[in-house]
């Protein structure tokens, strides 16, 4: 009978086993199963995160290149900004250019001087298109911001602080003084 008890004993042990390790089996299959899907959720975060590390480098290069292209067209655009205006002054300097050479020809000082006044009414005209206005002095009261004084003289015939001449014709482009005019004020 010991012998049975032992038996019964051990079988009890047995399926008392074969229970905790069926149990340990389902533990771990669940834990393994657990694992798994993590993994799987990892590898998709990676694949994610691989997704916008390669846009965000996509992104910085397009910055790049947009950065050299605005350098690119800055450059060009300073290099050819007066360009407008040379085709305009081009006209100007042919007409020198034939005024000197009848000149030349005939020796006519009172058609060179037409000639040349016209040639200077042309560019003032193609300044004063541009932008740029001759600063009026002469008779205007003294303005440092616009008249610089080569000449400080007494003058009875003017009040003090009068531009008296004008030695050379100061301009302004879009409000901003490019040169002041030289003049002669009156103390």
């Amino acid at each position: 009978m010991e012998n049975k008890d032992i038996q019964m004993q051990e079988q009890l042990e047995k399926k008392w086993s074969d229970e905790q390790n069926g149990s340990e089996l389902a533990d771990l299959e669940n834990e393994v199963d657990e694992i798994t899907a993590l993994k799987n959720e990892l590898e998709k975060q990676q694949e994610e995160n691989q997704k916008h590390y390669d846009l965000y480098l996509r992104s910085l290069a397009e910055l790049d290149n947009f950065k050299k292209r605005a350098a690119r067209d800055k450059e060009e655009y300073s290099k050819f900004a007066l360009l407008p205006l040379i085709q305009k002054l081009l006209p100007v300097i042919d007409d020198l250019e034939r005024a000197l050479a009848q000149f030349g020809n005939s020796k006519d000082l009172e058609g060179l001087s037409k000639g040349v006044e016209m040639i200077a009414k042309s560019l003032l005209e193609i300044i004063k298109n541009e932008g740029v206005e001759p600063i009026e002095a002469l008779g205007k009261a003294f303005d440092p911001q616009y008249h610089q004084p080569l000449i400080v003289e007494g003058s009875d015939e003017h009040s003090e602080n009068t531009v008296i001449e004008e030695f050379q014709t100061g301009y302004i482009l879009h409000g901003r003084v490019i040169r002041p005019s030289l003049v002669k004020v009156s103390k």
